[in-house]
């Protein structure tokens, strides 16, 4: 990648440096603003990465995103540091059990109506985030969130949280944590399945209607290739993707074409790409049934399973 491609990209979204060397703008995938003190979008020369919705790449990935023709030329690459295994996820019993404290049941259901043995046995808890800064040292958050572990292969690999407060971001993932297919390892053979974002949300569903399976990706831009292989695996009977009513998600017709006015007025940049579309192709491919979930039209922009349940 050569110095003109982050030229011409800076040119075009005119990120601010901060002390870290990066470059800060509003995520021209997720619209998540700048904010100083709040996890953003970032980019230098070597690529970039939305702390809120994950997305990220190089820099070539991030010029055909915005549509502009920035130069590339061939570059000696080297292969790279393995990555430390976070200190928590190395013995994650200890923690896990600090978050099973009493008081998660009352903060859950001021979120969610959420029952006791849903809480429970989708080990939702409360209490402090580990994090890591540059310097290498870790630390806990201020803050206490609510709690979702994310389990792969019986391996705890990520920690994520929801913010209880006003300001902030919504969700955040403890340093060192990868995402996963939430719920997975709950889908049934022939069982129908819902694909949905918020964790939380799929939990619920399944507490509401047990003959269902659900499953939840973190966001709408979150998804993985080889989460299409592993629902394969679980041979469901059909999966219905409804991700958000929203851009990213799958707003369809007249909503998506005027969201889609809108963040082109104001971002300047094309629209993000829906994802249920993509995702429910994706799974088609691997072999899966797959639907797409129709919205209707009484239902409020960014809607989400949380909605059809409140009704």
């Amino acid at each position: 990648m050569t110095d003109d491609t982050f030229d011409t990209i800076q040119a075009t979204l005119g990120g601010q440096p901060n002390r870290r060397g990066w470059y800060d703008v509003d995520c021209p995938f997720c619209g998540k603003p700048a904010e100083r003190g709040q996890v953003h979008f970032s980019y230098n020369a070597t690529g970039y990465r939305c702390f809120v919705c994950q997305n990220h790449g190089t820099l070539h990935k991030l010029a055909e995103h915005l549509r502009i023709d920035a130069p590339v030329t061939p570059v000696t690459r080297h292969a790279p540091e393995p990555v430390a295994t976070a200190r928590w996820r190395q013995n994650p019993s200890r923690l896990l059990e600090v978050y099973r404290n009493p008081e998660r049941y009352n903060v859950w259901r001021k979120y969610k109506p959420l029952s006791t043995a849903t809480i429970e046995k989708f080990d939702f808890g409360f209490g402090k985030l580990p994090f890591q800064r540059s310097d290498g040292e870790w630390y806990m958050s201020k803050q206490p969130w609510l709690t979702v572990p994310l389990w792969e292969s019986g391996k705890l690999v990520g920690l994520r949280g929801r913010n209880l407060g006003t300001t902030g971001p919504k969700w955040i993932s403890a340093t060192g944590s990868t995402y996963t297919l939430w719920g997975v390892d709950y889908v049934r053979k022939n069982a129908v399945t819902w694909l949905c974002e918020n964790y939380v949300d799929a939990a619920w569903l399944m507490q509401e209607r047990p003959q269902w399976c659900a499953v939840a990706i973190g966001g709408a831009t979150t998804w993985q290739p080889q989460w299409a292989q592993m629902l394969k695996e679980r041979q469901p009977l059909t999966v219905i993707v409804a991700l958000d009513r929203d851009l990213p998600g799958q707003a369809t017709g007249a909503l998506r074409d005027k969201l889609a006015a809108e963040w082109t007025a104001e971002h300047h940049t094309p629209p993000p790409e829906a994802q249920g579309p993509r995702i429910a192709n994706a799974l088609i491919q691997a072999g899966v049934k797959a639907l797409l979930f129709e919205w209707p039209e009484c239902a409020p922009v960014k809607a989400g399973i949380d909605w059809i349940l409140s009704k």
